[in-house]
């Protein structure tokens, strides 16, 4: 009799603590899920931030500085060397005064741009495709002469600078 009772008495105990213990497994593996899916958006985030500021720092590199009209032409030069195009009239424009821009400032060019069609264009793209970042605010576009393959491209274009 007794021991009937102990085993019974023991055996409903173990059952009960046996059901407690799963349900606190449950709950532990649901908040260990949580975890590695926090911890997976963590990385996620922190890759996102490192890219992010990878973005800031190769704007930052490739901003224009006004005063510097030395490289700021270079960089001009250099395109019509590599696109041989020609820049027959090229200069900086003062900067506009109602800039309001806390972080950068536009400073403007204005260019003519010569030759071939394929020259040209060719030029245009190396400008929209390079590191500088550049907003091309009016540009004309026409024939040197109705007989000849010659075209003249006429932009007026501002590059992102510091401030």
């Amino acid at each position: 009799g007794f021991l009937t009772l102990a085993l019974g008495a023991g055996s409903w105990y173990l059952r009960v603590e046996i059901g407690r213990l799963e349900v606190i497994d449950r709950d532990r593996s649901k908040e260990g899920e949580e975890m590695l899916a926090q911890l997976g958006g963590s990385l996620m985030l922190k890759q996102e931030l490192a890219d992010a500021r990878a973005i800031g720092k190769r704007i930052d590199d490739n901003l224009v500085v006004e005063d510097n009209l030395a490289e700021n032409s270079g960089y001009f030069y250099k395109l019509e060397e590599q696109t041989k195009a020609h820049l027959p009239d090229f200069h900086q424009v003062s900067s506009p005064p109602s800039d309001k821009s806390p972080l950068f400032r536009r400073v403007p060019y204005c260019m003519r741009v010569t030759g071939t069609y394929e020259q040209v264009a060719s030029f245009l793209l190396a400008l929209e495709t390079g590191p500088r970042l550049v907003k091309i605010t009016t540009f004309t576009l026409a024939r040197m002469d109705p007989a000849g393959l010659s075209i003249v491209l006429d932009l007026n274009i501002e590059l992102l600078g510091k401030k």
